[in-house]
């Protein structure tokens, strides 16, 4: 298992508006640890984790632009 987890997001909305439904959800992260296979999708392997700035923005840890 993972030792933390680093954040939650909540995609209800996505659902809810777009009908939209995850392909790799808890229930599938379960299922590998149970199997003892790679818990993360193929799109987080390629990514990689990412972490939080070092400075503080007023929008939060990621710095906003303004695009309107």
């Amino acid at each position: 298992m993972l030792p933390t987890i680093d954040r939650v997001y909540v995609n209800n909305r996505a659902r809810e508006e777009l009908g939209w439904m995850p392909r790799f959800d808890f229930g599938r992260a379960i299922v590998a640890l149970r199997n003892g296979d790679d818990v993360f999708s193929p799109l987080a392997m390629a990514i990689g984790s990412k972490g939080y700035h070092a400075q503080n923005f007023d929008e939060g840890p990621y710095p906003v632009e303004n695009c309107g």
